[in-house]
């Protein structure tokens, strides 16, 4: 009975989530008012849970989780790969690694640099949460060069490559990857990332603003997701 009770107050944190797949499977808000318990006249809240400005409880989304949870932790799960190097007849090379994360994403940031020839190398940092409060921090780069070694029908041969896709995921390389278990962990690492780019006089004036923004992104991300930092003063 204790348990019932807790759920019916526990809110559901992938709701927002949750409703889309729902839409995307032709509910409509009446639909989805109605499957949750509500009156179908609720569609207020219901567009509320829609656009994130509000959470369910595990109760009203209970059809919906036996419905589509499956659905949505496949589309939870992310592919990425990384190069590892190694060297062979005196020739550095690389061979590609792929690795899943699954969790929600709650921050995805560019940062720009301009190199040689007023070029710019474009990398990101990704960071995503998953259901046991783990943390995976990401530095990634786009338009990489490398080179990949083959041994296809037993030919050995380097390939050269300078890595440009207009796919969003295809055409990033994870550079680093780091494992955090709470928030203030999360924090810390990205305002040590953030300060030590900061006092790096190679960078521009765009490259720094990246790097400026990207703690205050990073904390009002956070406090969508319910979590305040202690540095952040609350006005009365």
């Amino acid at each position: 009975m204790t348990e019932q009770k807790e759920n019916t107050k526990k809110t559901y944190r992938y709701t927002k989530q949750l409703i889309k797949l729902a839409i995307e499977n032709g509910y409509t808000n009446h639909d989805i008012a109605e499957k949750a318990g509500l009156s179908p006249k609720s569609t207020a809240l219901v567009s509320r849970w829609r656009n994130g400005k509000a959470l369910a409880t595990e109760r009203q989304m209970n059809f919906f989780i036996k419905e589509f949870e499956h659905l949505l932790k496949r589309k939870m799960e992310h592919l990425f790969y990384e190069l590892e190097e190694f060297e062979k007849d005196g020739n550095t090379l690389n061979k590609v690694n792929y690795f899943k994360v699954s969790g929600e994403i709650i921050l995805k940031h560019h940062l720009r640099s301009h190199g040689y020839k007023k070029n710019i190398t474009y990398y990101r940092i990704i960071i995503i949460k998953n259901s046991d409060h783990i943390f995976y921090i990401l530095h990634q780069r786009r338009d990489f060069q490398f080179s990949l070694y083959s041994n296809d029908r037993q030919t050995e041969q380097k390939i050269s490559l300078e890595l440009s896709h207009p796919s969003e995921t295809a055409s990033w390389i994870t550079l680093s990857r780091y494992k955090r278990t709470n928030y203030e962990q999360v924090i810390d690492s990205i305002d040590h990332f953030s300060h030590t780019g900061l006092i790096n006089n190679r960078l521009d004036d765009i490259g720094k603003s990246d790097l400026m923004t990207l703690p205050f992104i990073l904390r009002e991300n956070l406090l969508k997701l319910g979590y305040s930092h202690k540095d952040i003063e609350v006005l009365e």
